[in-house]
């Protein structure tokens, strides 16, 4: 017969605790047995008796747990691994510590730990593991705590998960209201992606306004408001800035300038040792070719 220790009972007994004690004012799915690679519990808040929004929790219990004299805080350390695992996520993920003696005499504190927006792991943590301390502490049967958690916290981390993405995003709501709140995240951290969110958003629009033939006419204030972003970033080297001043210019009848752009916009896809040899890429600069070829006979843009 199989023997179960002390640790495997402390951890059935915390991922049970954890997920009542929040299902009381969430929907909780637990993790199927054997398919747990970081994650126990999936979570969706519920508002006005409505589901809401998810989240994940990974439990932690035992001895790997650290509270402090006063029981305010605990920590636990996490490996480079699973830090990293949790950021890929397209949800929250919190760490939920509850460290208990055996056997529990009374219900445990839980403390909660954001994994994925946490401050001191951005990037990749110094060392195999990294210590996080907890920043939410859920005492047992004050409900209150269990509201500010679910309608507070999850919303904002739900917003500032959005930073990666070079997003800065308000706070969900259930019902969209005029005034949005705005989380706080180190938008300084998050220069590069922000930057590029902004560059890329500006000119593929302006590529899929060509494919859908919406250059002209009804699309053109948009999109000459798209290109004066785009030409903001002159120095950036991807194709698809002078390409999308490219088909503007040539949109508007500036011929000259249009093919200019059409030929930077080449060049950089046949100098590119990533993708100038891919078949894709090469009919891409076909199709350049010949947008150059009717810029160059005062032709009007041909949308796609």
């Amino acid at each position: 017969m199989p023997v179960i220790d002390e640790n495997r009972l402390k951890g059935n007994y915390a991922a049970s605790y954890v997920a009542a004690r929040v299902s009381t004012n969430c929907l909780v799915r637990p993790v199927a047995v054997d398919t747990d690679v970081g994650i126990d519990l999936y979570c969706e808040t519920v508002q006005e008796n409505h589901p809401f929004l998810h989240f994940w929790l990974q439990v932690k219990s035992g001895s790997q747990c650290i509270s402090t004299s006063d029981g305010s805080s605990a920590s636990c350390r996490f490996d480079k691994e699973h830090l990293q695992y949790w950021s890929r996520q397209p949800v929250p993920v919190f760490a939920a510590l509850v460290p208990v003696e055996w056997p529990v005499k009374e219900d445990p504190t839980i403390y909660v730990v954001p994994l994925t927006t946490f401050p001191s792991h951005r990037g990749q943590p110094p060392c195999d593991t990294a210590a996080l301390p907890s920043q939410f502490v859920l005492r047992p049967d004050n409900q209150d705590d269990l509201r500010h958690f679910l309608d507070k916290i999850v919303p904002e981390a739900t917003a500032q998960l959005e930073c990666k993405k070079g997003l800065v995003a308000s706070i969900p709501q259930l019902f969209p209201e005029y005034v949005r709140s705005y989380p706080p995240v180190p938008v300084w951290e998050f220069e590069k992606e922000i930057l590029n969110q902004i560059r890329t958003t500006a000119a593929m629009s302006v590529l899929l306004l060509h494919q859908q033939g919406r250059l002209c006419g009804v699309g053109a204030a948009f999109r000459h408001l798209l290109v004066c972003v785009v030409e903001q970033f002159a120095s950036d080297p991807h194709w698809e800035n002078p390409m999308a001043q490219a088909l503007s210019y040539h949109a508007d009848g500036h011929y000259d300038l249009a093919e200019k752009f059409y030929r930077e916009a080449k060049r950089r896809i046949e100098d590119d040792p990533n993708v100038a040899s891919l078949p894709d890429w090469q009919a891409q600069a076909k199709e350049i070719e010949g947008l150059m070829g009717r810029a160059g006979r005062k032709e009007p843009v041909a949308d796609r």
